[in-house]
């Protein structure tokens, strides 16, 4: 495996095809991000035409620069890329991230320039991400593909073939309070490719968790002996594009990528343990999922429903994902009668909280604690309308959010919140207000019960097949 470090630790940076135009592609894309999101190495514009760039001292070439370069950003024409890259051989630049389209996914004319490019590349000693692609995400050494989050640097490591799906998926996990560790954008993955990269992350001690957007696989039997490696080390939740006819295309023509059948990409997943989802809201649900929930002993679950019919749709949910619901024993409806009204409400699984009065926290609480302190059950799900909540203010959700995550702690049973917000504008504001409670006190929340039996079956399930004696 090839030192993949001085990918994600450049001391310096040039952007060639840096413009004049503040508003550029480029300047917008490369330049004005690293600066935001406060890259602390130096930037280096190049351009034969332009004196300063964003307030930097620009460079005809790369040549040019006083210093050498660690990473050089690539975004010129297609019919530029092989002098560019002979100029960086000789300027001794280790990576260069080729934004540059025009590749192999435009046809074979495209793939001999390809060819060339990367083994002037390979002969000089030069690291190509690409080309066709964003480059990488890593806000330990300040670089970013997405500069519209804070710089924080988290537990998840990621590989995408699109650069637009890598910037969602940047975005879509900041929003879940879950922050990247390395990602890295392959577009067309012609020098390095979607193995080398989850080999590499696999082995970072940064990364606790590895999420991948594929489209096409380069390597098919290394790719199956990385895959098992890594997913054996920590979890590696894969979506893959391209699994019908129609997608395949569409990915030959974007990354130049041959895809495959989704009935052979399932029986890849099955045999190397990795982690299949459906698109990218699945794949940030099953991420959260492993990042805040403890793994649940078995698929024994308690349902607490603050509204009864809430309490029957999780159920419905959740045994189609394949969790049982058993019923409470005599011991567990007692203690629940004592502060759940007869009338109006259920003592069953799933149970029924909703008397005709207020709801305290301490009921919330001690309900969950009647649930939780069961044998009988491995985790619990509570379904909460936030249509009530609102009525009762925002501080009684996050002081009953509070008590119910404290009270299924002190259970031992992992806890999973399903806030339903009816699609309306202040259901929906509230309930990003109150996850964020939820998750800095390591609770998942979920807004739909599919979501969430969806996500955390596919918890239990990746640990099922790590254990003793569990198989792909």
């Amino acid at each position: 495996m090839r030192d993949l470090n001085v990918i994600f630790e450049p001391k310096s940076i040039a952007v060639i095809g840096a413009t004049a135009n503040p508003q550029s592609v480029t300047n917008v894309t490369f330049l004005r991000q690293l600066i935001d999101f406060g890259y602390p190495g130096r930037i280096y514009p190049v351009n034969p035409h332009a004196d300063r760039v964003l307030g930097l001292k620009a460079y005809a070439r790369i040549g040019d620069i006083p210093e050498p370069v660690d990473y050089a950003v690539c975004a010129v024409a297609a019919s530029s890329a092989a002098q560019v890259m002979r100029e960086c051989v000789a300027a001794k630049v280790k990576v260069v991230s080729m934004f540059t389209a025009g590749f192999s996914e435009v046809g074979e004319d495209g793939a001999r320039l390809e060819r060339e490019v990367v083994e002037i590349a390979r002969r000089g000693g030069v690291i190509v991400l690409g080309p066709n692609c964003l480059g990488v995400h890593c806000p330990k050494s300040g670089l970013t593909l997405e500069g519209g989050i804070a710089r924080k640097s988290g537990h998840v490591g990621g590989v995408s073939q699109s650069g637009g799906v890598a910037q969602v998926m940047v975005l879509s996990l900041a929003e879940r309070e879950i922050y990247v560790s390395k990602l890295i954008s392959l577009g067309n993955a012609a020098d390095l490719n979607e193995a080398d990269y989850l080999e590499y992350l696999g082995h970072d001690d940064d990364t606790r968790i590895v999420s991948a957007y594929l489209e096409g696989i380069r390597q098919p039997d290394r790719f199956l002996s990385v895959a098992e490696e890594v997913a054996r080390m920590k979890p590696l939740v894969v979506l893959k594009g391209g699994k019908t006819p129609a997608g395949a295309g569409a990915a030959r023509l974007h990354t130049g990528s041959l895809a495959g059948s989704h009935l052979v990409w399932e029986a890849v997943c099955r045999q190397t343990g990795m982690v299949q989802v459906d698109d990218l809201g699945d794949l940030t649900d099953t991420v959260q999922a492993f990042t805040y929930l403890e793994p649940p002993r078995g698929r024994r679950l308690g349902i607490i429903g603050v509204g009864g019919g809430f309490g029957v749709l999780a159920a419905d949910e959740c045994i189609r994902a394949g969790f049982s619901v058993p019923e409470f024993p005599p011991a567990v409806k007692a203690e629940l009668q004592k502060y759940t009204p007869t009338a109006g409400t259920g003592l069953r699984n799933p149970v029924d909280t909703t008397p005709n009065s207020y709801v305290s926290p301490d009921t919330l609480a001690a309900t969950v604690r009647a649930v939780a302190g069961w044998d009988g059950i491995d985790l619990v799900f509570m379904a909460f309308p936030t249509l009530f909540g609102i009525r009762m203010g925002l501080q009684y959700l996050i002081d009953g959010f509070g008590a119910v995550i404290g009270a299924a702690r002190e259970a031992g049973k992992p806890l999973v919140i399903v806030l339903s917000t009816a699609n309306f504008a202040e259901g929906e504001t509230k309930s990003w207000e109150l996850q964020k409670h939820c998750f800095a006190q390591g609770a998942p929340v979920y807004f739909t019960f599919r979501q969430a039996a969806r996500a955390v079956a596919r918890v239990i399930g990746y640990h099922e097949r790590q254990s003793p004696g569990g198989t792909h």
